[in-house]
Formats: structure tokens, sequence, C-alpha cells
């Protein structure tokens, strides 16, 4: 069968790399196009402008893969189909299953490269491309575009810190308040102009420091103040500001850890950490799902399975849009909110694949 598997794979690979090189020209022309303003006020070079959509490749890859591995499967299995190919293969005692193995194991190989790189080469890649455009675009200088601002972060179960400006270059912090609560009621405030990260403890300059009890207020000022019992590093302030697809698994991890430890609710980056699995495993259920709908032979043009391939995506990515929302807003638990649309696609794929037989 090693003849017939490489053919129908040969088949597969080759309208997959014409629809991705496809898809992604017309994502970039499009995207392009609104960018374009920006680039005639900013008078950004054609070099700038190559270098960033560099960076923006892998994630557009990643993101169209999908959909042109379901074009593939529905092209190459129809073709197939629509020259009595699958028909002569079923003559000869091949099941629907045999017939379509090779795509389910190429499905599984472009599910695991596809998460390979979704850990690696995208987060990667993301940030290129953001600091890309925060220096050329925004025109915000190399030490400025490391700055990040307006940072609320939960430090334990009662404090908050709040900074108004960061300097990651120089673990830097402006503008700092400190706030502890008890009972829903602020029970100290702690400001300063300026927080410096010394050795391994954080330095207060020149701040005053307010305690509020039973509804009066003690107020002492301070030239330096060391905040010894608070437990997070210059890494956990500048993590804040970073989108998930800028981080990978592990970093998008160690962030969740961090806001389970000081007390906050995870559920949002929870679904965001599980779609970085599910979502590669989209290319494998939708091979499963469109190669069985291509292999029984039809009339219909190459027009036809290009509108249908687009529609099942839409519906795909509607779901897994629909699931991501209500894991958001705690409706769903981010594990089930994650895997909604590849669980019900699953179990469509493998009903379609049985009748198919």
């Amino acid at each position: 069968m090693k003849i017939l598997d490489n053919y129908l794979l040969k088949q597969f690979l080759g309208t997959l790399i014409f629809a991705l090189i496809a898809f992604t020209a017309i994502f970039i022309i499009i995207d392009l196009i609104e960018f374009l303003d920006k680039i005639i006020d900013h008078n950004v070079g054609f070099t700038i402008v190559f270098k960033y959509y560099v960076y923006y490749l892998p994630f557009i890859f990643i993101l169209t893969l999908p959909v042109a591995t379901l074009l593939a499967s529905l092209f190459s299995v129809g073709q197939l189909a629509r020259f009595n190919e699958i028909t002569a293969m079923r003559a000869s005692g091949l099941s629907n299953y045999r017939i379509l193995s090779p795509l389910v194991i190429g499905g599984i190989f472009i599910s695991l490269i596809a998460m390979y790189a979704g850990e690696t080469l995208v987060p990667y890649a993301n940030q290129q491309k953001k600091d890309v455009y925060q220096t050329y675009v925004k025109k915000n200088t190399r030490a400025g575009k490391r700055k990040t601002k307006n940072i609320q972060l939960q430090i334990d179960e009662n404090q908050w810190l709040i900074v108004g400006f960061f300097d990651v270059k120089t673990n830097t912090a402006f503008k700092v308040s400190i706030e502890e609560f008890r009972n829903n009621s602020m029970t100290q405030r702690i400001d300063a102009p300026k927080m410096i990260w010394q050795d391994t403890t954080w330095l207060l300059e020149e701040g005053y420091q307010r305690q509020f009890k039973n509804n009066v207020e003690e107020t002492r000022s301070f030239q330096k103040k060391e905040l010894k019992n608070i437990n997070f590093k210059p890494e956990d302030i500048a993590r804040v500001q970073k989108k998930a697809e800028e981080m990978s698994y592990l970093e998008l991890k160690r962030f969740i850890e961090e806001i389970i430890r000081t007390g906050g609710n995870p559920d949002r980056w929870l679904v965001e950490l599980y779609l970085k699995i599910s979502f590669p495993f989209a290319n494998l259920i939708i091979i499963l799902f469109g190669a069985p709908l291509a292999s029984r032979k039809t009339r219909s043009g190459t027009a036809i399975s290009f509108g249908i391939s687009l529609l099942i995506c839409f519906l795909y990515f509607g779901v897994i849009k629909l699931g991501q929302s209500l894991g958001h807003n705690g409706t769903l638990p981010p594990l089930f909110a994650a895997w909604l649309g590849n669980m019900l696609f699953g179990l469509g794929a493998v009903y379609i694949l049985v009748k198919s037989n």
C-alpha cells in the first residue's frame, strides 16, 4: 500500500502548500491595506514593513493552517472520488479507514508541528513584531519600548501594586502605590515616586505611608523603605503586559501560578493555556471531518469544495471563539471551554467517518 499512501499524501501536501501560501497572501494583503495609512503617516520604509510581516508570518501560518488543511483534504480526496480512484480502492477490498489513514497520520504530524511552533517560534516572532511596530510606527525609542504603563498587579490576597510607569531595562518603577485591604476596606497605602530593584529587594524612595484605623489616618514619610515581606520580582511586573500569544506554554503556566498564589482569578488565562494545546489539534480534527465528506463521488466542482471548506471553518472557529468567551467570563470551566470546538467537531468527524464506510 506504500504506493497508494504516497500518492494520496503527495496530492494532499501539494494542495496544502498551495492553499497555505494563498491564504497567507490574502491575509497579508488585507492587513497591509488597513496598515497602509500608518505606514504613510509615519514614513515607514519598505525594509521595515518587510521585516514586520516576516515576523508576522509564523502567527499567520498557524492561524490559517486549519483552513488550508481542510481545503487540501477536500480537494485531494475529492479529486480521487471524482475520477473513480476511491471506487477502485474500495473495489479492491480497502475500507475508508485504510484509504484515509495516510491523511490522519499526516494530520497528527501537522498538529504536533503546529504545537511546537506555537510554543517556540510564534511567541518570539510576535514579540519581535510588536517591537518593530513600537519602534518604527509608534516612534518609541528602543529604551522607551521596553517600558510598560499603568500596571496593576495583585501581590498577595490583600495587597495590590499599582505602577504608573515601569522600565524593564533598569528595573525601576515610577508612580508606585501599594494598597492593602481588609474586609473590603483600605487599611494601608504606600505611595512613592520611584521603586528600584536592588539585589533581591525592592527599595522605595522619598515616599509616605498612610494607615487607616477606626476612621483615623496616620501618615509617615520616609526617604528609603525596603519591601522585605513582598515576594515579587521585576519579571512579574513586566509579564503582566504580555499577551497570551506572546508567551510560551511554560511562561503562561508560570504566570497563572503567580496569579493563583496571589489570590487572583486565573480562569481567563487558563483558557488561553489550554487553547495552546487544543488549537493545533484542529488540523487533525478538520481532516477527520473533511476527508470522509469528500470521499463520496459528487458532481460538485472546485468552487463548491472551496465554499464547503470555508463554511466548515467558519463554524469551527465560531465554536472555538464561543467556548473561549464562555470560559473567559466563567460560564464554562476553562478546560471544557478550550476544547469545546474540538469535542463537538471531533464527535461529528467520527460520525461522518463511520457513515462513509
